[in-house]
C-alpha cells in the first residue's frame, strides 16, 4: 500500500494529481501555488507526513512557518488530526517572528547584550508623562508621541500614531534606508526625521537595547549575514523548510527563509499571489514571482481545483482577477455544481443598502454561515448599530474600538456637552478653534481668570469685540441653546453646518495633513447612530452600548453563525454566503488606489483587485455584492469592479455588440482616450462630436455630461468608451 492510499484509509483525505506532485517533491526549490478553497494547509500536512512516515526526516529537522499564529494553530491541530493516530512524533509549527526573536536573543545573550521589548499595552496615563523625572515608559507609542511633539510642535492624533506605526513597520520590512525613506508616502509630518531619531533612540543606552516586533525580522536578518557559526547552525537543523502563506511575507521576511535554505534548497513555497493583499504593511509578491529566476532548478506546480465554491463564483472569479497583469497564468476551477447566479444589488443610497442587508440577514437559514465583508472597520459601527436594534446578533473578527475614542467623537459630544450648560469654560477650551465664533487663546484665559455662573458668550460680548466676532458670538449663542433641544441627528447636521464644524475640519486637514474623507466618515457614521434617538443624552448612552457591544462580540464567535469582518481578515476563511458592502469608487477601490492608478503606477489598484477578489472566493454558494448612488448628500459611483463582474455576468450572446460601420475603426490604443478606470465625476473631458464638457454623473450604463456648447447630455456609456468618443482634457470648462 503506497502512502497516498495509507492517508485515504487511515484520514480519509484524497489527494488530487497537483496535490501528490507537491507532496513527493522534497528535494529542491518548490513554488506550490495554491488557489483559493484548493486544499493547501492539508496538502502540506501531508507534505510534512510524508516526510517523516516515508522519508524518516527528523521532526525536529522539518521548519514550518506561516504567517500568523492562528495559521500556525490551525495547521498543528490539522496535522494532529491527521496523524496522532500514525506518530508520536511532533511537529512545531511557527511564525517567522518567533524564529527571528529565538534568533535575536541566541545572538545579544552571546554578546552580552541586555536588551527590552517595546510593546504591548500602555495606559493613556502612562502616555501622558514627560520625558523627565522617574518612570519614563519605554514604550513604542510613548517613544514616537514624544519624538514627534519634538519634531513639529503639536499633540499626536491616534490617527497619526497609526500611521507613523504602518510607516515605521513597512520601511523596516522592505528594508528601506537612507534618501528612499522620503519617497515612502505618509501623511504624518517629518515622518522619515521621526523615524530615524526613533531607531536613534533605540540605541542611546549602550547597557540596553530597546527591540519593538519589527526589529525581530531586521536584526535577525542581520545577523544570519554576520554571523556564520548562528546561520550555520541553523541551516544544518532546518534540512526542509515549508512556508506557508508565502504572500504575505515581506521582503525581509523572504531573505530570512532564502538564507536558512541554503546551500540543499530543500524549500517548499506554499503561496498564492493573486491572495497578496498585505503591500500597506511590507507584503512583497514581487518575490514569489521572480521564484524562477532566483531558482533557476526549482520546479513551480499550479494547484488550481477549488472545492469551496460553486461554479458560478469560481468561474466569474477566476475571470476576474485576470484583471491583473503582475500574477502568475492560472485558471482557476471546480468540478462542483452551479448553485446560485453571482447577484449585484444598486441600492439608491447608503441606508437603503443597511436596510436591505439587515432585512435579508434576518431571513437567513438556521446554521447557515453568513459573511458580511467590507474594506474599512468604521463600517462596522453602523451594520452593529443596527442589527442591534434589529435583534441580530453577530460576531465580529475585527475589534476597532478606536472609533468610540476618536477626537471627532469627543468633539461632537462636547459640542453636546457645552450645548447643557454654556458656562463651561474648560469645555469651550477643547472646541473654540472648531466652531465659527473665532474665539481666541487670550479670550479663553481672560473666561479662565475668574469663576462666573454668566453664559461664556455674555462675558465675551461685555468686552470690546469686532462688529463680525460679535456677531458670530450672539449666533453661536442662540444655535448652542437651539442644539439643546433638538434631537441628536438634527443637533449634528446643526454643528456640521451651521456652526462650521465640517469647514473646520477641512481647513485641519489641510494645516496638518489628516484625511479629511476619514473624518467625515466618522460624522455621516454618527449621524446614522442619533437616528430616531430622542435626547441628546441618549445619544451618549447609545455611543457607550455600542462600544460594549463591539467588544463583547468577540465572545460570540461560537454562538453566532452571522460574522462581520474585513476583506483582510476573511482570508482563509469560508462562508456559505457571503455579503460584500459598501462597493463604490473611493471605497474599493480608494480614492488612492485610483490616483496612482492614473498616474501608470498599477501596484496599489492591483492589490486592490486581489482584495476583492479574495473577498469573492470567500463565499460557497452565495455571493452578493451590493452598492450604491448616495451617502447623505453626496452623489457616489458604483466600484469599477463591479462594472468589470457586471461584464463577465453577461452572457457574450447579449452583449450590446456596434454593427459594422462605415467610417474606419478608433485606435483604442491612443493613451489620451479616457478608459474606464478613469471615468469620474468633475473629470474634464472632450468629446469627439460635442466638444469639451465635465462629467457630472455617471453609473454601468449612462453617463451624464455638460457641454461647452451642447450643453446637458446623457450617453450611453459603452458605445463612448468602445468608440473611442471620449478623451481626456486638462482644460476642463475653459473655452
Amino acid at each position: 500500500m503506497d502512502f497516498f492510499e495509507r492517508m485515504e484509509q487511515e484520514t480519509g483525505v484524497l489527494l488530487n494529481d497537483v496535490q501528490q506532485q507537491a507532496v513527493v517533491h522534497t528535494d529542491g526549490p518548490l513554488l506550490l501555488l495554491a488557489s483559493p478553497g484548493s486544499g493547501k494547509t492539508t496538502t502540506l500536512n501531508m507534505k510534512i507526513g510524508y516526510l517523516i512516515l516515508e522519508k524518516n526526516v527528523d521532526p525536529d529537522r522539518i521548519m514550518a512557518v506561516t504567517f500568523s499564529k492562528a495559521s500556525a494553530r490551525d495547521m498543528s491541530e490539522r496535522f494532529d488530526r491527521f496523524f496522532s493516530g500514525l506518530t508520536n512524533e511532533k511537529v512545531h509549527f511557527s511564525t517567522i517572528h518567533s524564529f527571528a526573536y529565538k534568533v535575536v536573543r541566541e545572538s545579544l545573550r552571546k554578546n552580552g547584550q541586555d536588551f527590552q521589548l517595546i510593546e504591548g499595552n500602555i495606559s493613556d496615563e502612562e502616555l501622558k508623562k514627560g520625558w523627565d523625572g522617574p518612570e519614563v515608559p519605554l514604550h513604542k507609542k510613548f517613544i514616537l508621541k514624544k519624538l514627534y511633539e519634538d519634531a513639529n510642535g503639536v499633540q499626536m492624533t491616534d490617527d497619526e500614531m497609526d500611521e507613523l506605526m504602518r510607516y515605521i513597520s513597512f520601511v523596516k520590512n522592505r528594508m528601506i534606508e537612507g534618501k528612499e525613506l522620503d519617497r515612502v508616502p505618509c501623511q504624518v509630518k517629518q515622518a522619515s526625521s521621526i523615524y530615524q531619531s526613533y531607531e536613534a533612540f533605540k540605541k542611546k543606552d549602550p547597557f540596553k537595547l530597546l527591540l519593538d516586533f519589527d526589529d525581530m525580522l531586521t536584526y535577525c536578518h542581520e545577523i544570519l549575514l554576520d554571523d556564520a557559526a548562528i546561520l550555520s547552525k541553523y541551516q544544518q537543523q532546518f534540512e526542509y523548510i515549508l512556508t506557508d502563506e508565502s504572500q504575505d511575507n515581506s521582503l525581509v521576511q523572504h531573505e530570512i527563509v532564502e538564507l536558512l535554505a541554503k546551500p540543499q534548497n530543500n524549500l517548499c513555497v506554499v503561496a498564492d499571489d493573486d491572495q497578496s493583499i498585505f503591500m500597506w504593511r511590507g507584503s512583497d509578491v514581487d518575490k514569489l514571482l521572480d521564484f524562477e529566476e532566483t531558482y533557476p532548478n526549482g520546479t513551480v506546480l499550479t494547484m488550481s481545483q477549488n472545492y469551496r465554491s460553486s461554479q458560478d463564483i469560481v468561474k466569474v472569479s477566476n475571470q476576474f482577477i485576470k484583471r491583473n497583469k503582475k500574477r502568475y497564468a492560472k485558471e482557476m476551477f471546480t468540478e462542483n455544481e452551479a448553485h446560485t447566479p453571482i447577484e449585484i444589488k444598486n441600492l439608491s443610497n447608503y441606508e437603503k443598502q443597511l436596510k436591505y442587508l439587515t432585512e435579508q440577514l434576518k431571513k437567513r437559514e438556521p446554521g447557515e454561515e453568513v459573511a458580511v465583508l467590507y474594506r474599512n472597520n468604521a463600517s462596522a459601527v453602523p451594520i452593529a448599530d443596527q442589527l442591534d436594534k434589529s435583534g441580530i446578533d453577530f460576531y465580529m473578527k475585527d475589534i476597532d474600538p478606536k472609533f468610540f475614542k476618536h477626537w471627532v467623537v469627543e468633539d461632537i459630544l462636547n459640542f453636546m456637552r457645552f450645548s447643557y450648560n454654556d458656562r463651561r469654560v474648560d469645555i469651550l477650551e477643547r472646541i473654540h478653534t472648531k466652531f465659527n465664533a473665532y474665539i481666541s487663546k487670550k479670550q479663553i484665559f481672560f473666561l479662565k481668570k475668574k469663576n462666573s455662573q454668566a453664559s461664556v458668550f455674555d462675558r465675551l460680548l461685555e468686552r470690546d469685540l469686532p462688529d463680525y466676532q460679535s456677531k458670530n458670538i450672539k449666533k453661536a449663542k442662540k444655535l448652542f441653546k437651539d442644539i439643546n433641544e433638538m434631537e441628536p441627528a438634527q443637533a449634528i447636521r446643526t454643528i456640521r453646518e451651521k456652526l462650521g464644524y465640517d469647514h473646520a475640519l477641512q481647513k485641519m486637514s489641510d494645516k496638518f495633513g489628516f484625511n479629511a474623507e476619514h473624518l467625515m466618515n466618522i460624522l455621516n457614521t454618527l449621524e446614522k447612530i442619533a437616528e430616531g434617538l430622542g435626547s441628546l443624552k441618549g445619544f451618549a448612552d447609545r455611543l457607550k452600548e455600542l462600544e460594549k457591544l463591539l467588544q463583547t462580540s468577540k465572545y460570540n464567535k461560537n454562538k453566532s453563525a452571522l460574522t462581520l469582518t474585513t476583506f483582510h481578515s476573511a482570508k482563509g476563511l469560508e462562508y456559505d454566503k457571503v455579503y460584500m458592502i459598501d462597493l463604490v469608487n473611493g471605497v474599493i477601490p480608494s480614492k488612492d488606489d485610483m490616483e496612482t492608478y492614473r498616474n501608470k503606477e498599477a501596484g496599489p489598484m492591483e492589490e486592490a483587485v486581489r482584495l476583492f477578489y479574495v473577498g469573492m472566493t470567500r463565499a460557497r454558494t452565495n455571493l452578493e455584492l451590493l452598492t450604491y448612488n448616495y451617502k447623505g448628500s453626496e452623489r457616489v459611483t458604483e466600484s469599477i469592479f463591479l462594472m468589470n463582474v457586471r461584464r463577465i455576468l453577461q452572457p457574450e450572446g447579449e452583449k450590446k455588440t456596434l454593427r459594422k460601420r462605415k467610417r474606419q475603426a478608433p485606435d483604442l490604443s491612443d493613451e489620451n482616450l479616457l478608459q474606464m478606470d478613469e471615468v469620474e465625476i468633475g473629470k474634464p473631458i472632450i468629446h469627439r462630436k460635442f466638444g469639451p464638457g465635465v462629467i457630472k454623473e455617471y453609473d454601468t450604463d449612462q453617463i451624464g455630461i455638460q457641454f461647452v456648447e451642447a450643453g446637458y447630455k446623457e450617453l450611453l456609456l459603452e458605445v463612448c468608451l468602445d468608440n473611442g468618443l471620449l478623451s481626456k482634457s486638462t482644460e476642463g470648462m475653459k473655452r
